[in-house]
């Protein structure tokens, strides 16, 4: 199993999010969709801050948010290890265009769309940033568990990140 997606189960095991099922509700797509804009909406606005640490810190949580909804759906043999290549043409206009095609991608609600979102991310994290996304994604989640608290099933209006809260990345960027 990816290490990354035994990490979010493990979030949702210690703050009692529901248990994977098979069928997902058309709402709940839409309501995930919605999470996973308001993430791309972040992104986008760290790149254009252009601070290396808030675009890693973003980038992280758009990933965690897409290996949760895997988590939720149960699906564990469509996440494989990033390897997507990507190659930056000197724009960000191609990586806006790339993220924002991924995450438009996962309003199929399928596993296979969340992984690829995950695969992009974590690629445009290590090679375009020159992160250590590993380290990243671990920092990432240990906030989570540190500073997130249990589900509510109020949880819908908050999601699974709270955005004004968000751990420093800058000792996983390379020099």
């Amino acid at each position: 199993m990816n290490k990354h997606l035994q990490l979010v189960r493990e979030f949702r095991e210690k703050f009692d999010f529901p248990e994977p099922d098979d069928h997902i509700s058309d709402m709940h797509i839409v309501l995930r969709q919605a999470w996973l804009m308001e993430a791309g909406k972040e992104v986008l606005l760290a790149i254009k801050q252009g601070d290396m640490s808030e675009i890693l810190t973003r980038l992280t949580g758009l990933v965690y948010l897409a290996l949760n909804a895997i988590a939720q759906r149960g699906c564990e043999c469509e996440v494989s290890e990033p390897t997507v290549f990507w190659r930056h043409d000197g724009t960000v206009l191609s990586l806006m265009r790339m993220i924002s095609e991924r995450i438009n991608a996962c309003s199929s609600g399928l596993c296979k769309d969340y992984s690829e979102l995950y695969c992009v991310t974590a690629q445009v994290a290590s090679s375009f940033l020159n992160a250590d996304f590993d380290k990243a994604f671990i920092t990432f989640h240990q906030h989570q568990l540190e500073k997130r608290g249990g589900y509510r099933h109020d949880a819908e209006c908050q999601g699974e990140i709270d955005w004004s809260n968000l751990p420093d990345m800058s000792a996983c960027l390379y020099e």
